[in-house]
């Protein structure tokens, strides 16, 4: 009878350059465009119903609709733009957060991480 059992093998990673690190960084950079896209989500979000509580909902249309105004609503460029903000917009749900955040809080804190 045939062993049917087949020996599995692990391939090591290579491992990571530093020319792949600083691609990595560079792709992920906050640009000057996600600043300013980040420090205007800010200011609306502490304009506009203060008071009520921050959902991660409100997160993602707030950075695709920002993204949309500039590049145009589905382009490539709207997608990457709507990513680099996302990447660098704090989750509102992750981890489970202590005490519910209120819109001008979270608005104050990009505006906060925008202006670093």
């Amino acid at each position: 009878m045939r062993d049917r059992s087949r020996a599995t093998t692990a391939l090591a990673l290579p491992p990571v350059s530093d020319a792949d690190e600083a691609l990595q960084r560079a792709r992920t950079a906050m640009t000057a465009e996600t600043r300013t896209l980040m420090e205007d989500i800010g200011r609306a979000l502490c304009a506009i119903e203060p008071s009520l509580v921050m959902r991660e909902v409100t997160r993602l249309a707030y950075a695709a609709r920002a993204a949309a105004d500039i590049h145009g609503l589905g382009t490539p460029r709207a997608v990457a733009a709507t990513g680099l903000l996302l990447r660098h917009m704090p989750r509102v749900d992750w981890p489970e957060p202590p005490a519910p955040i209120t819109r001008a809080e979270y608005g104050m804190r990009l505006i906060q991480k925008a202006n670093r």
